[in-house]
């Protein structure tokens, strides 16, 4: 394992979301769930605070705490990963899925 590169995790239990930001849309709403598990949310913001505008619109949606999110991954587009602190993934994907619009 010598020259193998190495990323602790802090442990903290949750979910993780695979999400794809589609811009510029009429109304904030999630829309589908990709058969790669990849859910996708319409947003009416810009690149420029696609992933605040995100993050208050989930939490506001999902009646979870903003703090509880953190953006794993994607920082810079529309694919990103996301965690979701103290949530187990069964609750977090049937609360998705009775959003859908």
């Amino acid at each position: 394992m010598i020259g193998r590169d190495f990323k602790f995790h802090d442990g903290k239990k949750g979910a993780a979301l695979a999400i794809r930001i589609v811009m510029d849309a009429e109304e904030d709403m999630i829309r589908k769930v990709l058969k790669d598990g990849t859910v996708v949310v319409h947003l009416r913001s810009n690149l420029e605070d696609n992933h605040d505008h995100l993050l208050r619109f989930l939490s506001t949606e999902l009646k979870i705490d903003k703090n509880r999110f953190d953006i794993i991954e994607g920082r810079e587009g529309v694919d990103l990963l996301l965690s979701i602190l103290d949530i187990e993934p069964p609750e977090i994907q049937k609360m998705i899925l009775e959003r859908i619009s």
